[in-house]
This record gives C-alpha cells, sequence and structure tokens, in this order.
C-alpha cells in the first residue's frame, strides 16, 4: 500500500463516472469488431508467448503495460483515461475497486478455469462470490526469509528483526500494509487494526528494526539475498528465490514465527469503462488454460493456481518438488489478509512518512 492510495482511487472513480457521464463507457462491442485489447498486468509474472499464443488464436492483438505496484495501476488508469480493459488487482485492494463502482461483474459462465482452482484460492475480502474479480494466481506470502548459512540468529518472531546482531543484514519490501501488518500481528494485534495507540507501537518495532535494515525494496529482494548483502529479508520473493536454481532450495528458508505471515493473491478485473468486456473475458479464461498457465510458471516459477491433476502434464518434470509449493500450502492456515481502508490508510501514512523520514 503506498501514500495516498485511496485518493487516488477516489479521483478514479470519479474520472470513470465523468467518462460514463460523456457515453466512453459502458457496454460491450462485438468481440468480432474487438482488433486489440489494453490491459495491465505485474511484472514478471505473465509469458509474453500467451499473449502472442491468444493472437494467433483469436487475431486479436494484446498491449501490455507492466506495473510493479497498485498506484501504479491507479495512476495508469487516471491519466490514460482509465482506457483499459483488462487489469491485475492486489487482493487487499479488491474491496475499494469494488466499493467505487471501478469493474464490471464478470461472465463467470465463461471462466470455465474457475472449477479448477486449487482450495486455498478463493474471492478476495470484498468480492468473496468473485462477481467483479477472479483469481489469476496462487496465495503468496509476505515472510521473512532467511539464508541458513549466514544468518547469525534462530528467528522465532517478527520482533528478532530487531537484534542488534542482524544490524545490516536485513532488507524489507517498502509496501505499508505489509510492514505494519506483520508488526501489528507480532505485538498480538490483528492486522486490519485501526487503533492508533496500536498502529504507534508497530511503528515503535518497526523503527527498531529500521535499526538493521540495510536496504527497503520496491518489488524484490532476491538480489540482496543472493549476492549476500543481506543474510535475512522481509519480503514475498521465496517462490522466485527456489525457481532461480536448486541451488537455493537448501540455503533459504522461510523462517517459523510466532504469529501468522501476510497472505495475499491477485485478481483479474475488468474496468467498468472499458468497451469490450466480451474480449476481455475471453483473454482471462484463455490465458488461465493449463497448457498457457504452464509457460508463465515455466518462465517465473511460482505455486500452481490450478488444481495439480489438471496441470502438471504441461509443467517441467519434477514441478512439484519445489519446496515453495509445499511450503506456501503450510502457510495458508497460519496467515492474514487485510482489505485497505480509509481509517488504517490515513493512521499509518502518518507513521510511515515518520518511519522512513528517521534516517
Amino acid at each position: 500500500m503506498k501514500k495516498k492510495m485511496m485518493s487516488l482511487i477516489l479521483l478514479l472513480a470519479m474520472t470513470v463516472t465523468c467518462l460514463s457521464g460523456c457515453g466512453s463507457s459502458g457496454g460491450s462491442d462485438s468481440k468480432g469488431d474487438v482488433d486489440s485489447l489494453n490491459i495491465m498486468v505485474w511484472d514478471g509474472t505473465w509469458s509474453e508467448e500467451v499473449f502472442e499464443d491468444f493472437e494467433e488464436e483469436t487475431g486479436i492483438h494484446v498491449n501490455v503495460s507492466f506495473i510493479d505496484n497498485t498506484d501504479t495501476i491507479i495512476s495508469k488508469l487516471i491519466e490514460g483515461s482509465a482506457d483499459y480493459d483488462l487489469v491485475d488487482i492486489e487482493s487487499a485492494y479488491v474491496k475499494s475497486f469494488v466499493d467505487n463502482e471501478l469493474l464490471t461483474k464478470l461472465d463467470t459462465e465463461k471462466l470455465t478455469y474457475q472449477k479448477d482452482l486449487i482450495d486455498s484460492v478463493g474471492g478476495a475480502i470484498g468480492d468473496e462470490a468473485m462477481e467483479y474479480t477472479t483469481p489469476d494466481m496462487a496465495p503468496g506470502y509476505t515472510c521473512v526469509i532467511y539464508n541458513k548459512e549466514t544468518c547469525p540468529i534462530e528467528i522465532k518472531s517478527f520482533k528478532d528483526l530487531a537484534d542488534p546482531a542482524l544490524e545490516g543484514e536485513v532488507a524489507m519490501v517498502n509496501s505499508t500494509i505489509s510492514l505494519y501488518g506483520m508488526a501489528l500481528e507480532a505485538l498480538g494485534y490483528s492486522a486490519d487494526s485501526t487503533s492508533e495507540e496500536e498502529i504507534k507501537e508497530a511503528n515503535d518495532l518497526l523503527t527498531d528494526i529500521k535499526k538493521n535494515v540495510k536496504a527497503f525494496v520496491g518489488e524484490s529482494a532476491v538480489s540482496q539475498l543472493e549476492n549476500g548483502e543481506c543474510s535475512v529479508a522481509f519480503c514475498w520473493d521465496y517462490s522466485t528465490l527456489c525457481n532461480d536454481t536448486k541451488d537455493n532450495w537448501d540455503k533459504f528458508e522461510i523462517a517459523d514465527l510466532d504469529s501468522p505471515n501476510e497472505y495475499f493473491c491477485q485478481y483479474w478485473g475488468i474496468p467498468s469503462s472499458s468497451k469490450k468486456a466480451e474480449a476481455a473475458t475471453e483473454l482471462i479464461n484463455f490465458m488461465m488454460k493449463p497448457e498457457e498457465l504452464a509457460k508463465d510458471y515455466e518462465e517465473y516459477g511460482g505455486v500452481p493456481v490450478l488444481k495439480e491433476e489438471v496441470i502438471e502434464e504441461y509443467l517441467p518434470e519434477g514441478y512439484y518438488d519445489n519446496p515453495s509449493i509445499k511450503r506456501y500450502e503450510e502457510l495458508y492456515n497460519n496467515s492474514w489478509k487485510v482489505a485497505v481502508n480509509d481509517d488504517q490508510i490515513n493512521i499509518m501514512d502518518t507513521y510511515y512518512t515518520e518511519l522512513m523520514g528517521n534516517q
């Protein structure tokens, strides 16, 4: 979560409403009239080959914009006059998109892949029935990952990251909700707390941890871990590490903490301003075919969102030997997830600014 996120969402909602009033949105053109689709996806998750396959099969070209955080999605939608047909949304923001009427209802009968989703994937908070969004990948987890060969202490709690023995050894994502949610849970509070007293206490813990942080990262801590710059990272990169090389299977591990880890998932959503909902729905279903989805996993790794018996034949031999798959299954029942809200963001933003300003 980035600063001013809710303000951006509200601005986007007004932009879409304005466009709708001018007749620029609503409805769906005949699929046969569509020659291109504009989509936004997270960098490093979808194979270009899949989009090429879709164009070859349908004649529809896919214009892809890559993003690295949610505020980029909002900014692009606003700056681009909301001219996008499909966006990839973090689970924590689905409720905000739905509540602000930024998404159109999906034709779920045409999303045939949904029956084959793994058990740990369902609707996001705010769209539990998956009327407006549909999962596009398996759950991920923001965890404490450590190098078993070089980490100087045993990590049993998120609070252990403040141990002086870890000075200059820690890399951390700079996602507000991930940082404060994890700190709140470690202190025995709820990650969706709106208590300023509790959030201040979480900020105090993060301030202590910051003394050991060598690098805050916006997207990935893989380089800091693999090049030995840091022996510990609070990040979402375990599956990426395990996919990079089998050498990492024995080198890195997720710490077993006394509090749960952050659960997150990604969801497809069709902006309410799109006039190409039918073609966008066809693209979703195409990308989620097991033979196409497998191309993404072969290129980037990750836990398959489709059941093993459905997708395994399309994956490289031994794919399910990857330790991140079993580890993520174990984490499912010991995790927390939230939907961002105004009250929480306003408080967290104040402390986040203070936290990052204390150099």
